[in-house]
């Protein structure tokens, strides 16, 4: 049969060449209609979250969270920072109203901190003890704040603080008053340089206590409409984002930056896009000038890279038959495509210049290599195919699908490289070689090193299986794709910067309980890990000691609603009544600053910012109405939100606002239950134990900790199962072909070797294997198997183990191995860190796929045959 299907594909080769400009026309127009087939029916599905099986547990629970509170998914957060307090609020405020009105873009827009009701409700989440140490510090400046109500102007704060100055203030207004003046000469040295700035009443005002409504970070949580047909999903929306964005940022001078997984993932698509584009040229250029290296022909490099090609839109068209839509892992199958369609035409271009050089007649020449390398190529396609085939079965849905387009590219590899490469060669014949490569190599001096050093070679092979085994137990999965991503982008970096802090990281899990008891024995239960940092639940927003607060409250509004009511305001004084009073709080403040009560630098410091201000002030009028807006521009919205505060009422789970109650309880009673982590998990173990301490007291927790963690072992449980899968169906085709246990091992001995070294190497490079470079694992496989085909069905045509390792077989091995190196370590330059770690880890497994298929396995071929030439009492052939 093996014969017989030798000379099947001798006259498929031979009637190509014999048609070879059909074959050609016929093959190109086949490319052209694939390629008009894929971009018109070519679908990409670019949600995450269906690489993976639907029937998971995770992926249940979360589709339950899903359809219970569908607001709250693919939800992308505007954090606003920098700036005042009051220029944060109002960005926020502006920027929600902006993206209301474009309903065809945005679902839903929600301002978790500036809901009215917490507007007027912000002092009941105080303690009491807070409470109280707020109202001692208000009736501190009720004088003050009562002058500034009557004249909120540059003449009314100089001129209470003069007055203050003027009547010996006590050790307490003066700390007060000392706070007040460093902010003044902050503001008084921006107005003279010109820098934009706004001073902080709150912080002026109320010091280290802390405002819960205030935060450093202003947030927008905005649900867009996403289109998952479209390679950019969110590309509308993220567009119309960063242009409200960048007019709001300038406008109010604060920072607004985007992140969530919708804007990470576009920014990893643009990165990736750069990535792959400066990899695509470098890797161009490095593949044929290792081809070209190789081959030592232009016309071999040209045919076999359109031969490449055109494989490449065959097995294009066939994806979109066999699955229809791609995801970000089967899109990859084209990597997968060129690293063994080139192996398979290097194989065949090598043996056909060493049959050229042999008989010098182009047709004998193809007929000799389809003769030679047609069986091998065969098996080795078969053999990749089923490799990618094992992934089929498992949980994965991207290995899969990626499994089954790369398992019939293997396929579609091997019908081009015996139909139109040879059609290619007909049409194009490349110039005799001067000498026959096999000449060349009877001059090179490592086979025979290898061959009389192979017991040395498998020793240290032995040794260093050995110790790899011994640290496998050590190797770790990176399963987070945060760490895959570019740090310096603005979605990752503003993520990470969220997740360092408790208060605010995105990493939280969430269950949905049944009802509100349920909810408050989940977070009764959850409270007490250690990994936990808070629960938050609907009735976390009702706080206790309600009546004791309430009393404190109204004590607060007895004392300062005289003083915050407006009475008959003070007209409103020109620029040149303003600069009067400056100069008197001037003068006075001199007279102050010289004695010797006061300890401290704050009023000489600020009164040589207001001589610097008053004499670099250029015209009076323009300097009073900067320094005015830099000192006043949030005071009277400062004090319309404390006036609110003066007037809460009970919080009752009926009195919650709406927009507050949808995030936390469904329509039906069922109720969310947010829990907060305890440590960064940007750290693996503290996510892990974090998300395995959860569901240890709530099993249907789920979230982007649980989501990460189960969805990395299911990506481990596939390549543990397709690898294995793979290595005995590789096994029971390579013994039915081979029919020789012993040639099995051969094959499959040095496959193992590569994969524990490699785990070794990894290790001690600080290469983890991770989302991204996991990838590997299916191409080492196919390579793997097919460079040990290659060589033991060379070894089979007779002759010694030294001309096996002479002859073009070695040689395509080897350029095989550089070329697919070349093409895929051009990747370790990407910014793209899951891509850079991609063409490292490659890089590392085809170097030691190399040195075992050329080292390794050709001593332990040889030492096989001396032991059992010894025991039969021959002698073995020269040099094996």
């Amino acid at each position: 049969m093996g014969r017989g299907y030798q000379a099947l594909v001798v006259r498929v080769v031979d009637g190509c060449r014999r048609a070879a400009v059909w074959v050609v026309i016929g093959g190109a127009a086949l490319a052209g209609l694939a390629a008009a087939y894929t971009v018109t029916h070519l679908t990409l599905d670019t949600d995450p979250m269906n690489l993976l099986d639907a029937d998971l547990p995770f992926r249940q629970l979360q589709r339950d969270f899903e359809a219970a509170f569908p607001h709250l998914d693919d939800v992308m957060l505007v954090v606003v920072d920098h700036g005042s307090a009051e220029r944060r609020r109002e960005a926020v405020r502006v920027m929600a109203e902006q993206l209301e009105r474009q309903p065809a873009f945005f679902a839903s827009v929600y301002q978790p901190q500036q809901d009215e009701f917490f507007d007027r409700h912000g002092l009941l989440y105080f303690n009491v003890e807070e409470l109280w140490r707020l109202d001692e510090r208000l009736t501190t400046w009720e004088p003050f704040l009562g002058s500034m109500v009557h004249d909120p102007s540059v003449r009314g704060l100089c001129s209470v603080l003069t007055a203050a100055l003027k009547e010996d203030p006590s050790p307490e207004q003066r700390k007060l008053l000392a706070k007040m003046f460093a902010m003044l000469s902050e503001a008084m040295d921006a107005q003279r340089l010109g820098r934009p700035h706004a001073l902080r009443w709150k912080q002026a005002m109320l010091e280290d206590l802390t405002d819960r409504n205030d935060p450093l970070h202003g947030f927008l949580l905005v649900t867009p409409r996403l289109d998952y047909s479209n390679l950019k999903a969110a590309g509308g929306p993220l567009e119309a984002l960063r242009r409200h964005g960048r007019e709001l940022a300038e406008r109010f001078d604060v920072r607004i930056r985007l992140t969530g997984s919708i804007p990470i993932e576009e920014e990893e698509r643009e990165t990736l896009a750069e990535g792959a584009g400066t990899a695509a040229g470098l890797s161009l250029g490095l593949v044929s000038l290792v081809l070209f290296a190789g081959l030592r022909s232009a016309r071999l490099v040209g045919a076999m890279l359109c031969t490449l090609v055109v494989g490449l839109l065959w097995t294009a068209a066939f994806a979109v038959a066999a699955v229809g839509s791609l995801n970000f892992v089967s899109a990859s199958a084209p990597v997968l495509f060129i690293g063994l369609g080139v192996d398979f035409g290097i194989q065949f271009g090598m043996r056909y210049r060493e049959e050229r050089g042999r008989v010098g007649a182009h047709d004998e020449a193809l007929r000799r290599a389809a003769a030679g390398v047609g069986g091998a190529l065969t098996l080795a396609a078969v053999a990749a195919a089923l490799s990618f085939f094992s992934f089929l079965p498992t949980s994965y849905r991207g290995f899969a699908e990626l499994g089954l387009i790369a398992g019939g590219g293997m396929f579609i590899a091997l019908l081009a490289n015996v139909t139109v490469f040879p059609a290619l060669l007909t049409l194009w014949p490349p110039a005799l070689p001067n000498r026959p490569p096999a000449a060349r190599g009877e001059a090179s001096p490592w086979p025979a090193f290898i061959l009389r050093r192979r017991r040395v070679i498998l020793g240290a092979a032995a040794l260093a299986a050995l110790a790899s085994l011994a640290v496998l137990p050590f190797l770790r999965f990176d399963f987070n794709p945060l760490h895959l991503r570019d740090p310096s982008s603005e979605g990752v970096s503003t993520f990470r910067e969220l997740l360092a802090d408790p208060e605010t990281t995105p990493y939280v899990i969430q269950v949905v309980a049944d009802d509100a008891a349920d909810a408050e024995a989940v977070a009764e239960r959850l409270r007490s890990s250690p990994e936990v940092n808070r629960v938050v639940t609907l009735s976390s927003f009702i706080p206790g000691e309600q009546e004791e607060k309430l009393a404190v409250i109204d004590e607060m509004a007895v004392v300062l609603d005289p003083v915050l009511t407006p009475r008959e305001p003070a007209d409103p004084p020109n620029a040149e009544a303003e600069l009067r009073a400056m100069k008197d709080f001037r003068a006075t403040l001199g007279a102050f600053a010289g004695g010797d009560a006061w300890h401290g630098d704050e009023p000489r410091a600020l009164m040589e910012a207001t001589d610097a201000l008053l004499r670099d002030a250029g015209d009076p009028a323009v300097m009073v109405r900067g320094l005015r807006a830099r000192l006043l521009e949030h005071f009277p919205a400062w004090l319309d939100r404390l006036r609110g505060l003066m007037s809460p009422g009970e919080i009752t789970p009926e009195t919650l606002p709406d927009s507050l109650i949808r995030h936390y309880r469904t329509d039906e009673g069922r109720m969310r239950v947010e829990v907060f982590p305890a440590r960064n998990l940007q750290d693996n173990d503290a996510l892990r134990q974090f998300a395995d301490h959860v569901r240890r007291a709530a099993p249907r927790a789920i979230g982007s900790p649980v989501g990460i963690l189960e969805g990395g072992r299911a990506i481990i449980d596939a390549c543990l199962r397709a690898t294995g899968l793979a290595v005995v169906m590789a096994a029971l085709l390579l013994f039915v072909v081979l029919r020789r246990a012993r040639d099995v091992l051969f094959v499959l001995l040095p496959l193992v070797l590569t994969m524990v070294l490699t785990v070794a190497v990894c290790l001690a490079a600080g290469v983890p294997l991770n989302l991204a470079n996991v990838i590997a694992v299916p191409l080492v496989l196919g390579l793997g198997i097919a460079f040990g085909i290659y060589l033991i069905l060379r070894n089979r045509e007779g002759g010694s183990m030294i001309r096996v390792l002479q002859s073009s077989t070695a040689h395509a091995v080897f350029f095989s191995a550089l070329t697919t190196m070349a093409s895929f370590g051009a990747l370790g330059f990407s910014r793209h860190q899951g891509m850079a770690s991609l063409g490292i880890l490659l890089v590392i497994v085809l170097t030691l796929a190399l040195v075992c298929a050329l080292a390794v396995l050709p001593a332990l071929m040889a030492e096989v045959a001396e032991r059992r030439a010894g025991r039969a009492g021959t002698e073995p052939a020269a040099g094996a």
